[in-house]
């Protein structure tokens, strides 16, 4: 009850949002009681402790395969695998009935974000200080910190990774490789750019899914609307330089490149995005077994993104002086 009432005061007006998250970043000593709030927020109010269903992960299905997931889609994933316990379901087991929706046509795909510390930690994380550090990304190797569904799924036989260091995806399917193929090629790839896993997703208007997680919270996509639409994009000072060292196998490399600051995640009004994505019907909830499933699609989500970037949606208050000239 707590949780939704605060959701609610969240949701009531983007400058509440924006206001407790620049309190939580920039007031280090209120850091762990903002966190606890915040937190909360992102497991859906429908993931409860309860007995384990055997009948779970069927229904699951059932709901995704209602929400229009079928044979030959191309479908991300993003999950907790700690709101996915009821199921009683193995990681594997999850990755297989996903993949049995969609069939041996269908492609899979799920984050696999690697772990790489620049060594900010608490408020100094969203300092505007160059980064130094020259990280090494091992394609093969490095373990992601997006959740256990991913991690399992890029250890599969078949499964592709992408060589970008940064929003990595991985995927199984007829898609996996020509998804990743030139993820860093040019000069300064993007993340989310033209170049990017998440570019072909959209172009080929893949369909989203958040399992026993918030969706707005895990909405990756929506920076595609920013890398993509780069000369579109009306917040001056939206990038900073990064440099990593790509290994994958026999293959090495440096890269440059850009990401968005840290800091501009304070202006993120993930609360007021999802709210006006259901009322508009781009996303669709259901709660099979008590569990969280949303679906969209990539190309719905891209539109209602570019239709409002003027403003810098669903970033808020900037002020004129951080807008392009």
């Amino acid at each position: 009850m707590l949780e939704r009432m605060i959701e609610t005061l969240l949701a009531f007006n983007p400058w509440v949002e924006v206001g407790v998250k620049s309190l939580y970043w920039r007031l280090g000593f209120l850091n762990d009681a903002l966190k606890k709030v915040l937190v909360s927020l992102r497991r859906p109010a429908s993931a409860v402790e309860a007995a384990l269903d055997p009948q779970a992960l069927g229904q699951i299905m059932e709901a995704l395969r209602q929400a229009g997931i079928g044979p030959g889609d191309l479908v991300i994933v993003h999950s907790s695998m700690g709101n996915l316990k009821k199921t009683g379901a193995k990681p594997k087991e999850i990755i297989e009935a996903l993949r049995a929706l969609i069939g041996p046509e269908g492609t899979l795909a799920m984050p696999t974000f690697p772990i790489l510390d620049i060594g900010r930690k608490g408020t100094a994380y969203i300092s505007d200080a160059p980064v130094d550090a020259i990280l090494t990304y091992d394609v093969q190797k490095t373990p992601a910190w997006t959740g256990v569904l991913g991690l399992s799924l890029m250890k599969m036989p078949g499964a592709v990774r992408s060589r970008h260091p940064i929003n990595s995806l991985a995927a199984v399917g007829p898609l996996a490789q020509p998804m990743m193929d030139g993820n860093i090629d040019g000069d300064d790839p993007l993340p989310c750019g033209r170049q990017s896993a998440w570019w072909f997703c959209a172009a080929h208007d893949a369909k989203i899914v958040a399992l026993g997680t918030d969706m707005a919270h895990s909405l990756t996509m929506i920076h595609v609307a920013e890398d993509s639409y780069e000369k579109a994009w009306p917040i001056a000072n939206w990038y900073r330089p990064r440099r990593f060292r790509i290994v994958d196998g026999d293959f090495a490399a440096e890269l440059s490149c850009h990401e968005r600051r840290p800091r501009w995640a304070i202006n993120y009004a993930e609360r007021t995005l999802a709210k006006d994505l259901r009322r508009a019907g781009v996303i669709e909830r259901s709660a099979p077994s008590g569990i969280s499933v949303e679906v969209c699609r990539a190309q719905a989500l891209l539109d209602f993104l570019n239709a409002r970037k003027a403003t810098g949606y669903p970033y808020f208050f900037f002020g004129s002086a951080k807008r392009k000239k």
